[in-house]
């Protein structure tokens, strides 16, 4: 006996053959509907678009209402999807007795029929109320088990209505809407014809698009091979639940079902992901194919195939693990991995050796073909004598199952010294503290570098500072910025240093190369001098004498429009230069400059005396260009092109008189001009003039004869 538990109903899936129907997507949100409060009953309902036309499904969720709407019956009301204008196309009531009886005697198909009987049962049944006295302890406990019955066949009933068109339709819990027109979607609402004077009844609402879907069901299948068995997993969709599967090999010719009762997808309370389905078959042949077929029950009742697919078991028994032994560094370029392994080696297809820096991963293999099956030892020549080796060895069977050794180190005789290091960068700052700054080597087993100094490089060097990693299991970075700090009074302007390069095998490099630095000067270079300004229209040329200190590198003009403001830098040059124009400025606003002088050790000069200068407008504006005369039924006809200069323009044309010179003759705002005063010769000119009292000059002339 399989009993399946739903809330707190049991049923014997043995004794009730009937119910063995949709359980987890119907019974779940239509009998176990969670309230609110006890004073609102709920309607739930599910629809679905065939080719007969939009069928649907409803049960309330108490068996109060649900007598209530046997009672009263159902309004189907409808509107197009997204709007809120509802129609009643439908009142749908429980058949009567009399015809209860005369559809179950029509009725051929047994499973129907025996539906349509236990439906009956239901809604005509009359509950007899034993009146007994009963103690308090017994009565609870016969209460309780009065409840469970009333439950299990109410449960029995909601099931056997869903799954069975005719069940709900003779019911008054089911309706075809034959009219639904394909590609819309509807809205059905589902409104109880009576009120209850206990419950607030909400109604059911259901949205049914109207169309057919032939991929509706397709699922993909997921497919895991195990050892003689194989593993299968799809996500759970919410149109079926209560899964069966079914299986044969290339020889049967039909597909036999792997399990009689259904398997649910569930999930733990409060979980809201994805929900699975799994099955797993096995006692089966590795590498025989295996044909599956799955297929869910449906909202309706209807067994529906999802999905198709194979798979083949293999062997996934990896062989024993591989032993391995300390690797050891026995020539210069050689190491030398030995191993053993233990245990069942009759399907063992060879071994594989592989290499990392380290112990936790990435190794890579270093022997290019597999080994074979006898071999025990394998020479490395490619390892890397500079830095770490771990090795590891995996065993391989014919199935191509791989087992692993743990990794082992090398010990490698390391006797070549660093090369030699170098000093990439040293300077002095003005207070005497030096930075050196070292190129990194290419070794990866440097443990660091020491650092020398003396005051010649004729004199011996002393170590001043040391800066190693501990060992190389250090995480730190190998130290590249050594600082030193030196006295600024001294007779020796320079001061030189040197390093060497050690490795954690204590093999030193030979010395680096000298590096001498220039103790720095405190002295500022002399201030430039600024010793004239020349203004013109849009541009301030300053002339100055530049520093006269021979370590000076940089020069810095300044340029402020507020005297009290700070100043800022508008160039900055180190090539001999004595002057400067500056155009970057804007007609009448007065500007400041200055210039500063920067020396080898960074140290600036004063200001040099600042000086201004204001640009002014000049009063010339741009000429017309692209100018033209043309005859147009003896008129002549001026055309020209003006670039946007951000001013009122006006356009004044000249025009030869009889004396032979040109005259104003016209003006205009336009581009163009029409002359039709013309003569037989012609000459016209145009000048520009702008509002603010600025001209251009006059533009080229263009002599024009009129035909005869």
């Amino acid at each position: 006996m399989q009993i399946i538990a739903i809330d707190n109903l049991k049923i014997n899936m043995k004794k009730s053959s009937k119910i063995f129907i949709i359980l987890q997507f119907i019974l779940v949100p239509i009998y176990g509907i969670a309230q609110d409060n006890i004073a609102k009953s709920k309607i739930a309902g599910v629809g679905r678009f065939t080719n007969i036309g939009a069928e649907l499904r409803w049960f309330p969720s108490n068996k109060t209402i649900l007598r209530l709407g046997f009672e009263k019956g159902f309004n189907i009301e409808r509107s197009d999807f997204g709007t809120n204008k509802f129609e009643i196309i439908a009142t749908i009531k429980a058949l009567p007795k009399d015809k209860w009886d005369l559809l179950i005697g029509k009725e051929t198909n047994l499973e129907t029929k025996s539906n349509l009987e236990l439906a009956a049962d239901f809604l005509f049944l009359e509950v007899i109320k034993e009146q007994k006295n009963i103690n308090l302890d017994e009565g609870i406990a016969e209460l309780n088990e009065q409840k469970g019955k009333e439950d299990m066949v109410y449960a029995v009933f909601v099931l056997t209505a869903i799954k069975d068109s005719k069940v709900a339709e003779a019911l008054g819990l089911g309706y075809v809407d034959k009219t639904a027109m394909d590609g819309i979607t509807y809205t059905y609402r589902i409104k109880l014809n009576g009120k209850s004077a206990i419950y607030e009844i909400e109604d059911g609402l259901i949205n049914v698009k109207a169309s057919l879907n032939p991929d509706k069901y397709k699922n993909e299948v997921f497919v895991y091979p195990g050892n003689k068995q194989l593993s299968f997993v799809w996500s759970a969709k919410p149109e079926l639940s209560g899964y069966f599967v079914e299986r044969k090999t290339a020889e049967e010719n039909a597909f036999f079902p792997l399990n009689t009762v259904p398997i649910y997808a569930s999930n733990g309370a409060g979980f809201e992901g994805i929900v699975n389905g799994a099955y797993l078959d096995d006692s089966l042949q590795n590498y025989t194919t295996y044909y599956y077929r799955f297929f869910g029950l449906s909202a309706f009742g209807e067994k529906i195939m999802f999905a198709e697919t194979k798979g083949m078991p293999r062997d996934l028994i990896p062989p024993s693990n591989p032993i391995i032994y300390q690797p050891k560094h026995t020539k210069t370029k050689e190491v030398l991995v030995n191993w053993d392994l233990y245990g069942d080696i009759s399907d063992l297809r060879g071994f594989i050796v592989a290499r990392s820096d380290r112990d936790t991963g990435n190794f890579t293999i270093i022997n290019k073909t597999i080994l074979s099956s006898k071999a025990r030892s394998y020479s490395d020549s490619t390892f890397n004598a500079e830095g770490i080796n771990y090795y590891q060895v995996y065993a391989m069977d014919t199935a191509g199952n791989i087992s692993y050794s743990y990794p082992s180190y090398v010990v490698i005789i390391d006797s070549t010294p660093p090369t030699q290091p170098q000093i990439m960068n040293a300077i002095i700052d003005s207070f005497g503290i030096v930075t050196l700054t070292i190129k990194q080597g290419k070794e990866k087993d440097i443990k660091g570098y020491k650092l020398f100094k003396a005051n010649s490089p004729e004199h011996e060097f002393s170590v001043i500072e040391e800066g190693y990693l501990y060992d190389k299991w250090d995480t730190n970075l190998v130290k590249l910025v050594f600082y030193d700090t030196i006295t600024l009074q001294s007779l020796t302007p320079k001061i030189y240093y040197r390093i060497k390069a050690l490795d954690f095998n204590y093999n030193q490099s030979a010395f680096s190369d000298i590096i001498s630095l220039k103790r720095p000067d405190t002295i500022s270079p002399v201030s430039p001098v600024i010793n004239d300004v020349f203004v013109g229209e849009k541009q301030i040329e300053i002339r100055f004498i530049p520093s006269e200190s021979v370590d000076v590198k940089e020069h810095f003009v300044y340029r402020k429009t507020d005297f009290a403001a700070d100043w800022e830098i508008i160039l900055k040059f180190d090539s001999i230069q004595n002057s400067y124009t500056d155009t970057n400025v804007e007609n009448g606003v007065m500007y400041y400059y200055s210039i500063r002088a920067k020396d080898e050790s960074n140290l600036f000069s004063g200001y040099a005396n600042a000086v201004s200068g204001k640009p002014y407008d000049s009063g010339i504006r741009p000429s017309i260009v692209n100018f033209s005369v043309s005859i147009i039924n003896k008129k002549a006809l001026l055309k020209w092109d003006y670039p946007n200069i951000g001013k009122e323009v006006l356009f004044v044309i000249y025009k030869w008189n009889g004396n032979g010179q040109l005259s104003q003759y016209a003006n205009t705002a336009d581009k163009t001009f029409t002359d039709n005063s013309t003569k037989k010769e012609n000459t016209y000119s145009i000048k520009a003039f702008t509002t603010d009292g600025g001209k251009s000059k006059m533009s080229e002339e263009i002599y024009i004869k009129m035909e005869e």
